[in-house]
Formats: structure tokens, C-alpha cells, sequence
């Protein structure tokens, strides 16, 4: 490129971590002449926290035709939940409710951010793409589907030209920040706080007795499962993304818990767990991160020739992983939204509604489902009452269609009218529950060691089509159960 030449493109991204790969493999899978230009800033990613897959990030990922890249992350065995309501040090207290992932048609991973970004990026950069890096954005001008940029990359200074600029910057929110847009309110309010841990202590240490079952059957050890500490109003997370790194972190309910100086609230709650105390004696701890305000959403998610994807739009609560299965979603949508856009030379506006209106509806369900959990993580019976029924909408609803047509790949849970309202009337009736019980000093009734099993999974045979019905008498006789208990409870008191 010659000094004061302007180079045109199809598109610019602004960021290469993921959201910006997953755009590129979606559109060039259909398209491998779209010219697509990414602007990394920095000089290689950061050491993100870790990240875990679901179900239907699997199918996503496994669409995007990855899977040589996912072989060298660590695959995830399972989902667990641990509950110690009354604080007991002994680890057989413990109650769980457990997800192992045995071999069927799907594989999640435990994602090292750092080395699989990069491993992305260098993919997509191997099918055609451009990459600048690093590179700073110096101008940004725009009108519709006509966007300037000026960009310095080592020492050199480029002028660019693209009908579509599409952010991809992460929290950092690029085009959100600098064009003004606002986020829409929103119930949940979290917060986190996490940090990198070597070298923790073995599980016979901390966590429940060993589980043969668990470790014979599924797809990997128990201990590389996604395991969850439940506490009031409260999820840690334990993330074993190698043989050496812990990822450790929790969220928490702002309205719930107070915190004022982070990095101590953070050491005093470790110290003070009966699990995690155990479980970070004599590891070393890395830097300690703070993220106050954890979801949002913008109002906008496009305007005629800018567009946002992933984070610089909209964060989702990380309870279940939903993140990189919207992102995966809506790239699929974006890639066919720019394909049509180039091939009719058109603006297609009712299109693009469409697509937003989809994405909020399905940001609002994931919404819904989550802050009315926060008000019953404490709670062994109540959590895992929910959380069935929770898989029982998530897998047979989407899930399990995408695995018989894969073109529903793209289309995100969102809650019909009857639905919005039946977990609204469940939602509030099992945070009334919970907070009657705090208040009458009770707890869930399970047994020393109580175990149960969730029974999701995705076999590869014929019991696949019986999978949902498993799910939906699991959900109704554990709602069921539930209020016989708490009528019984109800009626012991008014004997006394």
C-alpha cells in the first residue's frame, strides 16, 4: 500500500478475540472473497479468567468447523453444584447436585482464553483475513455504510475505508462509547471478583468423597468438571484449566452483598469458607480482578454500516456460561445480515430490526431465569428444583432441535408469553420460600452426602429422543416434592 493510498474493504473489525473470529469463520464459510480487515490493539491477549462451555456453545463451535483448535483445550467432564448450608467443615456434609458429561454427540471444554484466542485469530488469518497488530485507531468518521479510519500500526499510518465497521473491542465498547449509545435497565444487579490460583490443594482435600461413578463413566475426571460453591446470594466458580491453573472467582448479588474494599473482601471470604480455605491452602494466588457492574445490554445494537457483536454490546451473567453461545448465535445472524448486504448492495432495515429485537428477547429470557436464582442459591432444594427445570426448557427447547436441524444453530431461547409467566410465577414463589425459611432458621432437608444427579445428556443412540421427557419428570417431581415438604414443614409448625 502506497503513502496517502486508501485502502477499501467489507468490513473492518475493531478487536480479535473471539467475537471477531467467529464473524470472520461464519461469513468466509459462505463467502471466502468477503474482504475483512481486523484491528487488534494489543500486542497478544491477555490471560482471561477461563471460560466453560455448554451444550449448545459445543454444537455452535462444532458448526464452525474448530475442532482441530479445541483439541488442545482442556474438555470439561461436567457441571456440579455443592451446597453446605450449615457452614460443616467436614466434607461430607456436603450436599450436590451433579452433571457428569458421559459420551454422546456432544464435548464442552474448559477454554484458555489466551492460547485459544490467539489460536482463532491465527486461523482466520490463514483463510484470507487481514490483521493489524497493534493497532490504534487515531480518526473514525461515519455516515451510513460509508466509514473512514485512520489506524497507526507499528510506526505506519493507514487510511481505511469500509461500508460496515462491526465492534468487536470487548468491554472496552469501542463504537458504543464514542457514538454515545446508552444500555437499556436491567433487573440483575452482580458483581464479581476472581483471580488466578497454582497449585491448589486435591480434591480429596475439600471436595465431596470421591465419585467412581463420575470418574469411570464420563468423558473426563471430576475434577475437570465446572464446579460450583453455592452460597447465599452467591455462586463461586472452580475452573481447573490445566494441571497447574485454578480460574476461582465469584459472583454475587450487589443488592445482597456489600463491598467495599474488594481485594479484602475477596482474601476474607476465601479464609473464611469451609471449601475454599481448604482448598487455596498454600496455593499461590494471582491478581485479584474487580468487575462492579457484570451484565449489560445496549439499546442499539446496529445502525446502517456499524454494528456491535459480543461484549462491546452486551454481557450476560456468567451462571451456566451463556456468553460465547450468544456470541456464537449472533454471529450467525451478523454473518448473514453483511453476506446479503454485499451480494444486494442494499440496506436491509426490517432485516436488521428483526435481528435486534431477536437478540434483546433472548438476552431478557436468559435475564429472567437468572435473577430469580440469585435468591435461592443458598438453598440446596430450591437451586437445584429451579435449575431442573431450568434444563428441562433449555435443553428440549433448543438444544436438542439444533442437534436434528442445525439450522435452528442460530435461534436463541426466548420465552413465549405462558412461559415468561410461568417462571415468573415459580421464580417468586421459591424466593418467598427461601426467605420464609431464613426467617424460621431451616434449611434444605437432604441427608449427610446427599447426592443427586441432574440427567442431562446428549446420548448418541436412540435414548436421545427420550432425553427431554427424562428432564421434564425430573423437573415436575422435584417441584412437586418440594411443596409436599415445605406443607409438611408447615404443618409440624402449627402442631408445635
Amino acid at each position: 500500500m502506497e503513502p496517502g493510498e486508501t485502502l477499501t474493504l467489507d468490513l473492518i473489525i475493531i478487536g480479535g478475540g473471539i467475537s471477531a473470529s467467529f464473524l470472520c469463520l461464519d461469513i468466509l464459510k459462505k463467502n471466502p472473497d468477503f474482504n475483512i480487515l481486523i484491528l487488534e490493539s494489543s500486542t497478544e491477549f491477555p490471560q482471561k479468567i477461563g471460560e466453560s462451555l455448554v451444550d449448545m456453545t459445543a454444537l455452535i463451535l462444532e458448526q464452525k468447523g474448530i475442532g482441530h483448535i479445541l483439541q488442545s483445550q482442556t474438555k470439561k467432564s461436567g457441571i456440579r453444584f455443592l451446597f453446605n448450608e450449615n457452614r460443616s467443615r467436614d466434607r461430607s456434609d456436603i450436599a450436590e447436585f451433579a452433571s457428569p458429561t458421559f459420551p454422546g454427540k456432544i464435548n464442552a471444554y474448559h477454554l484458555d482464553r489466551k492460547r485459544f484466542d490467539q489460536d482463532l485469530l491465527e486461523e482466520v488469518e490463514c483463510r484470507g483475513v487481514q490483521v493489524l497488530r497493534p493497532a490504534e485507531i487515531l480518526s473514525f468518521e461515519r455516515k451510513d455504510l460509508e466509514n473512514q479510519l485512520v489506524v497507526k500500526c507499528n510506526d505506519q499510518y493507514l487510511s481505511l475505508r469500509a461500508r460496515w465497521v462491526v465492534d468487536a473491542s470487548g468491554r472496552s465498547r469501542y463504537l458504543h462509547q464514542s457514538l454515545g449509545w446508552k444500555d437499556k435497565n436491567i433487573e440483575l444487579q452482580t458483581g464479581s471478583l476472581m483471580a488466578h490460583f497454582k497449585h491448589i490443594q486435591p480434591n480429596d482435600v475439600w471436595d465431596t468423597p470421591e465419585n467412581k461413578h463420575w470418574d469411570t463413566k464420563a468423558i473426563a475426571l471430576r475434577k475437570f468438571s465446572t464446579t460450583h460453591l453455592m452460597r447465599p446470594y452467591s455462586w463461586w466458580w472452580i475452573i481447573r484449566l490445566d494441571e497447574v491453573t485454578t480460574s476461582i472467582g465469584v459472583m454475587f448479588d450487589k443488592r445482597k452483598v456489600q463491598v467495599n474494599d474488594p481485594e479484602e473482601h475477596f482474601r476474607s471470604l476465601i479464609k473464611e469458607d469451609p471449601e475454599l480455605s481448604k482448598m487455596t491452602s498454600g496455593a499461590e494466588m494471582g491478581a485479584i480482578r474487580y468487575i462492579e457492574n457484570v451484565p449489560y445490554v445496549s439499546e442499539q445494537l446496529f445502525e446502517p454500516g456499524v454494528a456491535l457483536i459480543g461484549d462491546s454490546g452486551a454481557f450476560m451473567d456468567p451462571l451456566f456460561s451463556p456468553g460465547l453461545e450468544l456470541i456464537g448465535q449472533q454471529s450467525l445472524w451478523l454473518s448473514e445480515l453483511l453476506l446479503k448486504d454485499k451480494q444486494e448492495g442494499m440496506f436491509d432495515l426490517k432485516a436488521w430490526r428483526k435481528y435486534q429485537t431477536q437478540f434483546h428477547t433472548a438476552y431478557d429470557t436468559r435475564l429472567t431465569m437468572y435473577q430469580f436464582a440469585y435468591g435461592i442459591m443458598g438453598s440446596h432444594d430450591l437451586f437445584t428444583t429451579w435449575t431442573k427445570l431450568g434444563n428441562f426448557v433449555y435443553l428440549s427447547r433448543i438444544v436438542y432441535p439444533s442437534v436434528v436441524f442445525p439450522s435452528r444453530l442460530k435461534m436463541p431461547l426466548r420465552f413465549t408469553f405462558l412461559e415468561r409467566l410461568g417462571v415468573q410465577i415459580i421464580g417468586k414463589r421459591l424466593n418467598r420460600l427461601y426467605d420464609k425459611r431464613l426467617a424460621q432458621g431451616r434449611t434444605s432437608k437432604t441427608g449427610k452426602g446427599h447426592l443427586t444427579y441432574s440427567g442431562v445428556r446428549v446420548p448418541k443412540d436412540w435414548r436421545f429422543i427420550y432425553t427431554p421427557l427424562l428432564l421434564l419428570s425430573k423437573a415436575a417431581f422435584g417441584y412437586v416434592s418440594l411443596e409436599i415438604r415445605e406443607l409438611v414443614s408447615l404443618k409440624k409448625s402449627v402442631h408445635k
